[in-house]
């Protein structure tokens, strides 16, 4: 049916159940913000490699920070085997020019994004871009307009971002946070002499969601996001 909104799985365990439909909405955009070491970037690895093993889905990983190589070998690591997917072209993994970082895309990146077959985009992360913008409003500006070019050709986009200060129960929010249709926060919480990762939704437009933090586990074989019962 025309018009239909398909549902994007990310594939990581216990994050799709958080939404009541099971996921979320094609075509929208996601930020995942949080602390670090909170697992973001497992999140944006999982959300491109298990769109492409999975669902057959093509995906673009965009590092800001890493070389190419060096997200390989991290993914690898969580049992992520991101060359046997860009041996098939489902996957190509990308470096924002670190010169050029501000301005978001450069024309290589444009015309992946493009291509038809794709259909998932994850950048990560925006903070070294924004943090080397001489504009910052206007960088806000060209966040928005990439969103709206992305979306425009029918991919899902999800993106990361670092956030000084992650307190559940108090939230301060960036002007960035309202420009996705989602937002996710991810951090860490005081359990007796030691931390612990948690992950809430805190909006998703399209679905209801789960309102509670959820305990997030990551070991060798990548991020769970364990439920209350658990």
């Amino acid at each position: 049916m025309e018009g239909k909104i398909t549902l994007v799985k990310t594939g990581t365990p216990g994050l799709d159940e958080l939404f009541t439909k099971g996921g979320f909405d094609h075509s929208s955009s996601i930020l995942v913000s949080g602390e670090p070491g909170a697992g973001k970037s497992i999140v944006a690895l999982q959300y491109i490699y298990n769109g492409a093993r999975i669902y057959g889905e093509a995906g673009i990983y965009v590092t800001s920070e890493q070389s190419i190589e060096k997200v390989r070998e991290n993914a690898k690591s969580l049992g992520m085997n991101f060359a046997e997917l860009e041996e098939k072209g489902l996957v190509k993994l990308m470096k924002i020019p670190i010169n050029r970082g501000y301005e978001m895309a450069d024309d290589e990146l444009m015309r992946e994004i493009k291509k038809e077959e794709v259909k998932r985009v994850a950048i990560d992360s925006i903070t070294p871009l924004e943090n080397l913008s001489p504009d910052i409003r206007g960088f806000r500006v060209r966040i928005l307009g990439f969103i709206e070019t992305v979306t425009a050709n029918n991919i899902t986009l999800l993106v990361t971002a670092e956030k000084r200060k992650t307190d559940f129960d108090n939230m301060e929010f960036s002007p960035e946070d309202f420009l996705f249709d989602g937002l996710i926060m991810m951090g860490r919480l005081r359990k007796a002499v030691s931390f612990e990762r948690v992950l809430s939704v805190i909006k998703m437009r399209g679905t209801k969601h789960s309102e509670e933090l959820h305990p997030v586990e990551i070991s060798n074989s990548g991020l769970v996001i364990k439920s209350l019962e658990e």
